[in-house]
């Protein structure tokens, strides 16, 4: 959770260098015509800082950080709508690296922790409403594939590999390679 501006500073160079990405490089990106990667680039970098902004104004109920939470917020959400990506504040751990726009769901019954990589048409979420968040738990350097499906209550380790079109509805131990529907280890690391 992003509490200050160092935890800002920290969240949002680990997001870029987990994508191979710097303020100067998204302009040489955006000049190449890779404009997916800029985009997605902008969306993390909104994320982060609708995250601090919003729990500043949780933590001092200040108006000053209120109305730039407001505003960041619309922002935000229109970014989302624009690539797909709805992926709630303060679920995932700094070092997100989504590789390519798509529709991406990650609800706010979901923690993800650093260094991950998810891929398009992701969906992480709980399986019945009304059931307390957070309910998945994914741990540090973890791939979702493409297609894949995550429904809690369920813990993911750390170093998990999940294959695309995989559905995981069941706990997944540390340096696990996931696969099938319902997803099951097919291999360990």
């Amino acid at each position: 959770m992003i509490r200050n501006r160092k935890d800002l500073r920290d969240y949002l160079s680990a997001d870029f260098e987990a994508m191979s990405l710097t303020e100067k490089s998204m302009l040489l990106e955006f000049l190449k015509g890779n404009t997916d990667t800029v985009l997605i680039g902008k969306y993390v970098k909104c994320l982060r800082l609708y995250e601090y902004y919003y729990n500043r104004y949780q933590s001092s109920h200040s108006w000053l950080y209120g109305i730039i939470t407001i505003v960041l917020k619309h922002i935000f959400y229109h970014k989302r709508r624009k690539l797909g990506i709805f992926i709630e504040p303060n679920c995932v751990g700094p070092g997100i690296n989504i590789l390519h726009p798509g529709y991406i769901w990650i609800d706010h019954s979901s923690l993800i922790g650093a260094n991950c990589t998810i891929l398009p048409r992701v969906l992480i979420g709980k399986k019945k409403p009304g059931l307390e968040p957070p309910l998945v738990f994914v741990g540090d350097n973890c791939y979702i594939g493409t297609n894949a499906t995550i429904l809690g209550p369920v813990k993911i380790g750390n170093n998990v590999t999940i294959a695309a079109g995989a559905v995981v509805l069941n706990d997944i131990p540390d340096n696990s390679i996931v696969a099938g529907i319902p997803a099951k280890v097919i291999k360990t690391k």
